[in-house]
């Protein structure tokens, strides 16, 4: 990974971290041994295993992969996964299971997810809360 793609990554997780803030009030923090160990890029929420993807653009092909890596992190750790994205000149993103709380399908099946705004996200995690 090279330096720039390494700040653009750091970068679009601070900038996650204060637009979750902003519209949630629930402070988390970057995963800085995610590099070492590996794992999800945003910790502070007990349920959810957050990667955080900043990108110039944001394809199927992209998101499919992200998905997959998303999902694997959280089976390590027991919680669900969400990526979190955006493209450039975009808003914030999320891909997540659907539906959210049932356990009938192939989490890792990237046809049982949905792409919804970050708003609606963390409207979620408002509601969980």
């Amino acid at each position: 990974m090279s330096i720039n793609s390494r700040n653009k990554g750091a970068s679009g997780e601070r900038e996650c971290i204060k637009a979750i803030y902003d519209l949630t009030g629930i402070e988390l923090q970057r995963n800085y041994s995610q590099t070492a160990w590996g794992g999800h890029d945003l910790i502070g929420l007990d349920d959810w295993a957050i990667e955080v993807k900043r990108y110039a653009v944001a394809d199927t092909a992209s998101k499919k992969n992200w998905w997959r890596q998303a999902v694997d992190q959280a089976k390590r750790v027991h919680k669900r996964p969400v990526v979190i994205y955006r493209a450039d000149r975009q808003p914030w993103r999320c891909i997540v299971q659907y539906p959210l709380h049932i356990e009938l399908y192939d989490i890792g099946d990237f046809r049982c997810t949905c792409d919804v705004d970050l708003e609606l996200f963390c409207g979620w995690l408002r509601e969980e809360m």
